[in-house]
């Protein structure tokens, strides 16, 4: 999967992306110009921000939305590379991760995505990096 941004995102959301992607282990690829057919033959997280901080998190497959959530953000700790998380929850919207990012669900790892309707915790050996406080989702099976 791609993480990407708006045209003009702020050094705020850039960074935020980039640790993302160490997280997950995704690739970032600043968008400039480009538009969103150019990423149209794969996996794309794109990240919108509000008043100049990611809030916006946008699951395309093949060009289509398939899952949209509106959340604050708070980074807690930097992130270094490593293995691929496993997401964690029993919840619709853990369900709609599983199916956008293709992680599987359980399992043995280091790093655990813990997803409840209401948040969104990427966790590495128990300890929160980043925590996002879900305002809305959108998307498949979701109202």
């Amino acid at each position: 999967m791609i993480i990407t941004t708006a045209r003009k995102p702020s050094q705020k959301t850039r960074t935020f992306c980039k640790r993302l992607g160490k997280f997950t282990g995704w690739e970032y690829v600043t968008r400039g110009k480009s538009s969103l057919s150019y990423f149209d033959d794969g996996n794309l997280l794109l990240v919108g921000e509000s008043r100049g901080n990611p809030a916006n998190f946008n699951f395309f497959l093949n060009g289509e939305c398939i899952l949209s959530i509106r959340a604050n953000i708070s980074v807690e700790t930097d992130i270094s590379p490593g293995l691929e998380p496993v997401i964690e929850g029993g919840s619709a919207l853990a369900s709609a991760l599983c199916n956008a990012t293709g992680f599987n669900t359980g399992g043995g790892s280091h790093r655990i995505i813990r997803v409840s309707e209401e948040r969104i915790e990427f966790m590495h050996k128990g300890v929160a990096c980043i925590v996002l406080k879900v305002i809305g989702i959108r998307g498949r099976g979701f109202a």
